[in-house]
């Protein structure tokens, strides 16, 4: 895993160059789309650490329907000790029935061991509802409901059903800078006490047509942790994005 951050940036950037050179020719915007985020910190001297993270969305768009793939991974050693490690990876469809409302189906898995589980399968299926749609601003709500596989650091297998409420506000502030924010609730049906809350503000500075600087601050609550584990896990990035 030494040269695992070298590798992530290599491809990054690769991909990154391969779409500048792509959209230079006035074709017309594709209906396939990519946002890659990279983030990387290594220090060393009296102590040593490194901390790595890669995002990945690609999107293709055909009249009402919509298909997504993301994927997330995080790693930090420090001393030469792991420290965290997170990974997740989804597939969603979206069908717009208007302009403001439509559906979706979406499945996908995610790990953190440090956070108490080892992998959730999800399985989630709801409506989405624009409450403000223009070019400036969004402001969207979704609503449905979630199936869960969970297997627990301590080796426990769980079965649960959940409801999802979700809101995402995005701005643009001028030609360069957009904020973001967006929070999701998951009330636990089948154990009431062991709801999840999420929530993520960031802002985005356009550096390139291509490329931008973000700055985020996730934080992820569980009601109900194991014995020695905290509630609430918190994680800040800086990442060099590219979007093409």
């Amino acid at each position: 895993m030494k040269h695992f951050p070298l590798f992530l940036a290599t491809l990054f950037f690769g991909l990154s160059v391969s779409a500048q050179d792509a959209g230079t020719d006035g074709t017309e915007v594709s209906p396939l789309t990519h946002e890659s985020e990279l983030s990387l910190v290594t220090v060393d001297g009296n102590s040593s650490s490194e901390s790595y993270s890669a995002k990945q969305k690609t999107e293709y768009k055909i009249g009402p329907h919509a298909f997504s793939v993301t994927g997330r991974y995080l790693r930090t050693i420090s001393n030469h000790i792991e420290t965290a490690r997170a990974w997740n990876a989804a597939a969603r469809y979206e069908y717009a029935f208007t302009e403001f409302l439509g559906a979706f189906i979406s499945h996908g898995a995610e790990s953190d061991p440090y956070n108490g589980y080892v992998q959730r399968d999800n399985t989630d299926i709801g409506g989405k509802h624009f409450l403000i749609k223009s070019e400036p601003e969004n402001l969207y709500y979704e609503a449905g409901y979630r199936y869960t596989k969970e297997q627990t650091s301590v080796g426990t297998i769980t079965y649960s059903g959940y409801g999802r409420l979700y809101t995402e506000y995005n701005r643009q502030i001028d030609r360069t800078v957009s904020l973001k924010f967006w929070v999701e609730y998951l009330p636990n049906f089948t154990t009431s006490q062991a709801y999840l809350l999420n929530g993520e503000p960031s802002i985005n500075v356009m550096l390139s047509r291509v490329f931008s600087l973000k700055t985020a601050y996730l934080m992820k609550y569980r009601n109900q942790v194991n014995p020695g584990e905290k509630y609430t896990d918190k994680t800040f990035t800086t990442s060099l994005v590219a979007r093409f």
